[in-house]
C-alpha cells in the first residue's frame, strides 16, 4: 500500500463528517424562520355565518357564503392579491376541484358553480395559491 492510499483512507473519513458537519448547519440556517406557506385556520370554518377565517403573517382569507337564485354561493376574499388560486371541496377524503371567477385586483375569488353543484354535501376544504411566487395551502373541515 503506497502513502497516497494511507494519506485517503485517512482523509476520507475526516472530509465526510466534516461535510456532514458544515452542510446541516448552512440548511438549518437558511430555513430558520421560514414560513413554508401553510395558513392556520382561526376558530371554527362556518362560511355561511362568515365566520371563516386563514391566516399567517402575511395575508388573511376570510370565506363567505350566501345563497342566490336557490343555489349555495362560496366567496374568498383576501387583505393582499393572489395568484392561481386553486380550491377543492371534499367529502370524505375526496375532493372535487372547482373552477374559481376572480375580480380585477385579484382580492376577490369565486366558486364558478354547475346547476347541479350543492355545496352543502361538502363538509372539507383545500386551497392553494401564490403571493409575489410564494406558495400557499390550507386545508380545513367546513359546515356549510
Amino acid at each position: 500500500m503506497n502513502r497516497h492510499l494511507k494519506l485517503a483512507f485517512f482523509i476520507a473519513p475526516l472530509l465526510a463528517v466534516g461535510s456532514y458537519v458544515m452542510t446541516g448547519y448552512f440548511i438549518s440556517e437558511e430555513h430558520q424562520g421560514e414560513n413554508h406557506g401553510s395558513m392556520r385556520l382561526a376558530g371554527s370554518c362556518l362560511p355561511s355565518e362568515n365566520a371563516c377565517l386563514f391566516v399567517s403573517p402575511e395575508v388573511e382569507l376570510k370565506l363567505i357564503s350566501n345563497e342566490k337564485q336557490g343555489q349555495q354561493q362560496l366567496a374568498i376574499v383576501s387583505t393582499q392579491d393572489i395568484n392561481n388560486l386553486s380550491l377543492g371541496l371534499g367529502h370524505n377524503d375526496t375532493f372535487k376541484q372547482f373552477p374559481m371567477m376572480k375580480t380585477d385586483n385579484n382580492r376577490y375569488w369565486q366558486i364558478k358553480l354547475d346547476k347541479q353543484d350543492n355545496l352543502k354535501n361538502f363538509n372539507q376544504i383545500r386551497m392553494a395559491f401564490t403571493i409575489k411566487s410564494i406558495s400557499y395551502f390550507a386545508q380545513s373541515n367546513i359546515q356549510l
